[in-house]
This record gives structure tokens, C-alpha cells and sequence, in this order.
């Protein structure tokens, strides 16, 4: 593939852009230090999150496909859990200012997690999170050069903003998908030329060892146009993610490459309204096992959406979405792979059927990551009875892309209920609610309705 090609010489560019970086006395001066930080609590209880009616414990491996847990979760699972973030962000002389963001987050005094190992050691690990320096008007005034861990997230997160190979690295979660730790280890260079912002960024998303056969890279370029008028914006993007880590062995390395490219545009026709969507393309390769046939990506997502903001004193919304996913034929093992590759996408909808086969295993064989082979669409409400309460509802409805043999499409519907009320402008109070009912899809006993009240106070400072 001419992408792969590129990628040594893509390497030796920001390589060379880090070493001129560097290039500047080892000592500066410091004219600002910030320390800020968060503590949040979360109180979960759940039932039926493996789908399985009067399950009492695990029950082995999830269904193929699955990403994430390779365990269920029982009946009444009940749990604490605490995040503790402390940054501390320095101004120095030249433009140039540093950010180091530490993190520990752990299920208060859980002891086994996951229902895997014991893991009473890691409790207290204190997680590097963000470590980065960034250079504004370096070498060209609107250039600006970003290197170390960093958040990155493009539009709205739709292919690139979580790092979810970093969620929870000392296994002391539970509930992985609220952890913090979603940076990427990168090189950033941002060109503003206002209106335009033109981004490339290149990350090491896992060395394993120290040789480049066994590696998971990420690189690409984004360029974001705003408009005068209508708070229009307009985006395209070339995203490629070169996996030679996930199928490197004693039988030698297969690459699984998936180059994305698409586009966004989002603008209000009128103040009360927003209107948006994105469409994007997968090509590459794709192998499913060591000794496997090499497949060529052609997979599609997409993301409609539309926003009505009604002009009453309750400030009143609905959003109106349909998100898709696609999907490949399970059966097949030659032909074109068109089942979508989520990447490091930011943007999740629901409580639970987001994470359904990706952080959390059902017990259906057959069922697969809600990463993929998906189609949703959403309704979501929110209203504000007083300035410093939201309340918020969604009511979402899953099915499958691409049939699966002997099942029917409806996968399920969830509705979820937030209420957040803003004690002060520092500390807030959360409650949710969601509800998952499967469909057709599923077979009985393994069609249990997932439940999940999650509630929740968090401070800043």
C-alpha cells in the first residue's frame, strides 16, 4: 500500500521536527505556573450487563468480536469508584509552555477487578496522563508544535479522541469507559491560517518491542475550515492506523492497516437550529488471524444530525441523530472486509449500548462490538427548569448493518435519563439512568434488560 510505504518517511519528518524542538537551552525560564485539578465519585449499580436472565457470576469468554472485558457482569453489581486528576501547567519564555497531568483512579477498596485477578497493588497508582510540551510561532509564525502525551480530538470525535488503549492501564476499574487516561504519546504540528487550521500528528501507539515489526502507529492530517456566517464549519481528513502489533508472532507480522478518509460539515441555517453530518471511508487491508487470507477494507460510516433549540424560558432542545456503522459478512473469508474499524473515536451515545461487546462481553456467541456492524438512531430531549439544572433524556434504537446468519436485525432500544445540577460553579451532581431491552436479536434466557444508575459528584479547582 502506498500509505505503509510513507510511513518511514512520515517517521523521519516528525522525527526530525522533535530533534529541532529540542534544540533550545536545556533550562528556561518559567514566567506562570497553574495547578488545577478534579476529584470526581461515582456510585454504579447494575444489573443484567451480560444480558443473561439470573446470572450470578461469570460465565466465560463474550461473544467474537468482542475489544474489551472478556467477562460478563452478574446480577446487582454495585460499586464506588473515585478519580482523582492534580495538572500543573507552566508559561515559559519564547511561547513555549508545558502541561503534566497526573491521574489515580481505582474502585474505592475493590480488591478483585474485572473478576479476574487480584489486584489490591495497583490501587494507588499514580497514572502519567498528560506530559507535554507545546511551541506557538515556532520556525513560522502560525505554526505550532505539540509533542508528548496529549489529548487529541478532531470534530467531534467521530474517528479520532479517545485513546481507548490507554483506558485503564493499572486494571483498577470496573467501569472502564469513565476513565481519564485517553491521551496519545505524539508529535502535533498545527498550522492556523484563521479561518483555516491545518493539523498532522503522528503517534506511537504501541512499541511493543523495540523493533518496528511488532508496532501500532497512528498518522494524519486535518484541515478545518469556519465560515463568517450561519457558525458554519467544514472539515476533511486522511486518518491511517498501521497495525503490525495485534498479529505479530512466531509465524512472523501481518499488518492490519485501515486508512480512513472523510469529512464534516455542521452550520445553523438559523439561530435555533443546527444541522451536521459526516461521512467517512475505509480502505486498507485487513487479516483476521496469523496464516489468514490478507482481505482489502471497504467499509463506511456515517453520522446525521440535526438540533432545535425552542425559544422558551426553560431553554428547551431535541436532537434528532442517525449514526452507521457497516458491516461484513461473517461468513466470509475472502472477499472485500466492509466491517467498519472504529479507530479512537471521542463520541459515545448511550450508557450502555455503546460498550455492548467492547467493554463489556454479553453472553451470545454470536453478538458483535457495537464498534461496528451498527446502525443507530437517536432521539434526545433536554430542558433547564432552573439555570444550574439540566435534565436529559435519549431514546435510542440499535440494528445490525450486515444479517447475521440466522438472527434477526433488531438488536434493542435503550433510554437514558440524565439530571445534572450544578451545586456552584466548581462542584456538580449527577444522576443516570439507562435501560437497555434487547431485541429479536436475542434468544431466550439471554435477553435480560441491562440496567445502569450511575450517580455521581465531581469538583474542579
Amino acid at each position: 500500500m502506498i500509505f505503509g510505504g510513507n510511513l518511514k518517511f512520515i517517521k523521519a519528518i516528525f522525527a526530525s521536527a522533535l530533534v529541532l524542538a529540542f534544540a533550545m537551552p536545556a533550562f528556561a525560564e518559567t514566567q506562570n505556573v497553574k495547578v488545577s485539578g478534579s476529584i470526581d465519585a461515582y456510585y454504579f449499580n447494575r444489573d443484567g450487563y451480560d444480558l443473561a436472565d439470573n446470572d450470578a457470576g461469570v460465565d466465560g469468554a463474550p461473544g467474537a468480536g468482542a475489544g474489551g472485558s472478556a467477562v460478563q457482569r452478574s446480577e446487582g453489581d454495585s460499586f464506588f469508584t473515585g478519580i482523582t486528576q492534580v495538572e500543573v501547567s507552566a508559561d515559559l519564555t519564547d511561547n513555549v509552555s508545558t502541561v503534566v497531568n497526573v491521574v489515580n483512579q481505582r474502585d474505592w477498596n475493590a480488591r478483585v477487578q474485572d473478576a479476574v485477578t487480584e489486584n489490591a497493588t495497583s490501587e494507588f497508582d499514580i497514572i502519567l496522563d498528560l506530559a507535554y510540551v507545546q511551541m506557538k510561532e515556532i520556525f513560522y509564525s502560525p505554526l505550532t508544535l505539540t509533542v508528548g502525551r496529549q489529548d487529541i480530538w478532531f470534530g467531534r470525535g467521530f474517528i479520532i479522541g479517545n485513546n481507548n488503549r490507554a483506558w485503564d492501564p493499572s486494571a483498577t476499574l470496573q467501569a472502564n469507559e469513565y476513565s481519564v487516561t485517553t491521551a496519545f504519546d505524539a508529535i502535533r504540528a498545527t498550522l492556523d491560517f484563521n479561518p483555516w487550521t491545518v493539523d498532522a500528528f503522528y503517534s506511537k501507539i504501541d512499541e511493543n518491542n523495540t523493533n518496528p515489526e511488532d508496532d501500532i502507529d497512528l498518522f494524519g492530517a486535518n484541515v478545518n475550515y469556519k465560515f463568517a456566517e450561519y457558525n458554519a464549519v467544514a472539515e476533511g481528513y486522511w486518518f491511517s492506523e498501521i497495525d503490525r502489533g495485534t498479529l505479530s508472532g512466531a509465524a512472523g507480522t501481518f499488518n492490519n492497516d485501515t486508512h480512513t478518509i472523510g469529512g464534516r460539515v455542521q452550520f445553523d441555517p438559523i439561530s435555533q437550529i443546527t444541522l451536521g453530518a459526516e461521512l467517512a471511508y475505509q480502505m486498507g487491508d485487513y487479516r483476521s488471524a496469523l496464516g489468514g487470507a490478507t482481505r482489502d477494507r471497504d467499509a463506511w460510516g456515517f453520522d446525521i444530525f440535526g438540533t432545535y433549540r425552542f425559544d422558551y424560558t426553560w431553554k428547551p432542545e431535541l436532537t434528532l441523530e442517525y449514526v452507521h456503522f457497516s458491516g461484513s459478512d461473517a461468513t466470509a473469508t475472502t472477499e472485500e472486509y466492509s466491517g467498519w474499524n472504529s479507530l479512537y473515536r471521542g463520541k459515545f451515545w448511550t450508557a450502555y449500548g455503546d460498550f455492548r461487546e467492547f467493554v463489556y462481553g454479553t453472553v451470545d456467541a454470536a453478538d458483535q462490538s457495537a464498534t461496528t456492524n451498527q446502525n443507530m438512531l437517536q432521539a434526545k430531549a433536554g430542558f433547564k427548569p432552573l439555570e444550574d439544572l439540566l435534565v436529559e433524556g435519549a431514546f435510542s434504537w440499535f440494528w445490525v448493518d450486515e444479517e447475521i446468519a440466522g438472527r434477526n436485525d433488531d438488536l434493542g432500544w435503550e433510554f437514558d435519563a440524565i439530571v445534572t445540577y450544578d451545586y456552584t460553579e466548581d462542584v456538580s451532581f449527577g444522576l443516570l439512568a439507562g435501560w437497555f431491552v434487547p431485541g429479536d436479536f436475542y434468544n431466550a434466557p439471554n435477553d435480560e434488560t441491562a440496567t445502569d444508575i450511575v450517580s455521581s459528584v465531581k469538583v474542579t479547582f
